[in-house]
């Protein structure tokens, strides 16, 4: 059983060593494949967070994956898409579920989609909660796809979102769900706090719309923990205005946050920006606390400047919150935690 012993992580180190490597870095054939780009064009300012800066081909996403519930792909090639692209897939909500049952009868779809995951090295879901058929849709995805192919090294980026949206037993369904994505690689489930504290009362058997009294940081971090416990993930992260908590087997932490504008924060391409950080450090193979801080740097940075993550933008971006930390302020909040 995994001991619950929550660290405090320093955001200061892990930001001087993000500054250097984001200098450095450069890498080629790689493909980031996301729903905000558009056809024929690399991301734009305006269209989420691009990566072209840094070397990566950045390709819209062929609209089969609306239906399986994918928000985006990183890729070692472009190899595998030309085909998925040239489908003509209906994706209105009408049209959802007839063709989501549909999609794994037909061998051809996935003889493709297993070349393409073949190829595959981060895979991120949109929220659960907001999909209709996103359980039918993984599990066909996980039975029919991925699982042949027999590849243990991929990472998968769940997002649950708002699990008070469906009924207990379908909850419970989609953690199970997601869980079996670990025999085939590492899965990072992200929720935010309010996401985190309505799958707990779930979880607890509370019933929605009873009144929860005030929770210490403590108390909502042993939550936390009693959530990763349920399920068999790699990595469990819990985000609030202040604070990225990560729970792993291998470690736990807190790391500071900087602070944004509560419009960036809940903005469409939020999780979107963060995802394509997460998975720039995760090429970067950088370990899990510079992917997630990487992460909040491309997101904050996205929403404060309006445009791609451009090297002197992030590296700006990274300068201001070291100062933040050096602050009377930013030391006592991370005295708080």
């Amino acid at each position: 059983m995994v001991a619950y012993n929550m660290e405090i992580k320093n955001a200061g180190p892990i930001l001087r060593d993000l500054l250097t490597a984001i200098d450095n870095f450069n890498i080629k054939e790689h493909v980031y494949v996301s729903s905000r780009i558009s056809k024929g064009q690399s991301a734009l300012p305006g269209s989420g967070a691009s990566l072209s800066e840094f070397g990566i081909t950045e390709l819209p996403l062929p609209g089969i994956f609306n239906i399986l519930g994918i928000r985006s792909l990183t890729l070692n090639s472009s190899q595998g898409l030309q085909a998925l692209s040239r489908l003509n897939v209906i994706t209105s909500t009408v049209e959802m579920e007839k063709h989501t049952l549909q999609l794994f009868k037909d061998s051809e779809v996935i003889k493709e989609l297993q070349f393409l995951f073949r190829n595959c090295r981060v895979i991120a879901f949109d929220d659960w909660a907001t999909l209709s058929e996103a359980s039918v849709a993984w599990d066909g995805l996980l039975i029919d796809v991925i699982k042949p192919l027999g590849k243990t090294d991929q990472e998968y980026i769940f997002y649950l979102g708002d699990a008070m949206r469906k009924l207990s037993f379908e909850v419970d369904e989609a953690l199970d769900l997601i869980s079996a994505f670990s025999l085939h690689g590492k899965v990072m489930v992200a929720l935010d706090e309010n996401e985190a504290i309505k799958l707990w009362m779930i979880l607890n058997g509370v019933q929605p719309g009873t009144a929860i009294a005030e929770q210490s940081f403590s108390d909502l971090k042993k939550k936390y923990f009693s959530i990763f416990r349920t399920m068999n993930i790699a990595n469990l992260l819990i985000y609030s205005a202040n604070d990225a908590i990560l729970y792993s087997d291998d470690e736990q932490f807190v790391l500071s946050r900087r602070k944004v504008d509560h419009n960036i924060e809940i903005a469409s391409d939020a999780r979107q920006n963060f995802i394509a950080g997460y998975s720039l450090g995760l090429l970067m193979r950088l370990d899990i606390g510079h992917c997630i801080a990487l992460g909040l740097i491309v997101f904050g940075s996205r929403g404060e400047l309006q445009s791609g993550p451009e090297r002197k933008n992030l590296c700006a971006y990274i300068q201001s919150w070291i100062q933040d930390l050096q602050s009377p302020e930013g030391v006592q909040l991370y005295q708080d935690n």
